[in-house]
């Protein structure tokens, strides 16, 4: 995984119809440099609520249950910073910037 600062959010799902909501406040929300990376596990969503911008990707899994989707999720992640989520969570303003500084370094 290369140095950066980004901060990779993996939100592992299987048909959770709050899936859009939960991206775009990620999307909004975040101050950073911040991908998102939504693992399907079994099913595509209808296309309109699919988000189409650059920093988030969809990955399609078939029925592995949620531990192989959050790792296959790290796997495709690019940033320094893995966070998993929900598909039905929301966000304060800067809530990665947050984590960050709780995060010991040894």
């Amino acid at each position: 995984m290369p140095a950066n600062n980004k901060v990779s959010v993996i939100i592992p799902t299987r048909n959770e119809i709050f899936l859009r909501k939960t991206i775009l406040d990620i999307l909004e929300k975040a101050q950073g440099d911040i991908e998102v990376i939504s693992v399907l596990d079994g099913y595509w969503p209808p296309s309109e609520e699919i988000v189409n911008d650059p920093r988030v990707h969809y990955l399609h899994i078939n029925q592995s249950g949620m531990r192989d989707a959050i790792n296959a999720g790290a796997d495709m992640a690019r940033g320094e910073y893995l966070m998993k989520s929900d598909g039905h969570c929301m966000y304060a303003p800067g809530f990665e910037k947050k984590k960050k500084k709780d995060i010991p370094f040894y």
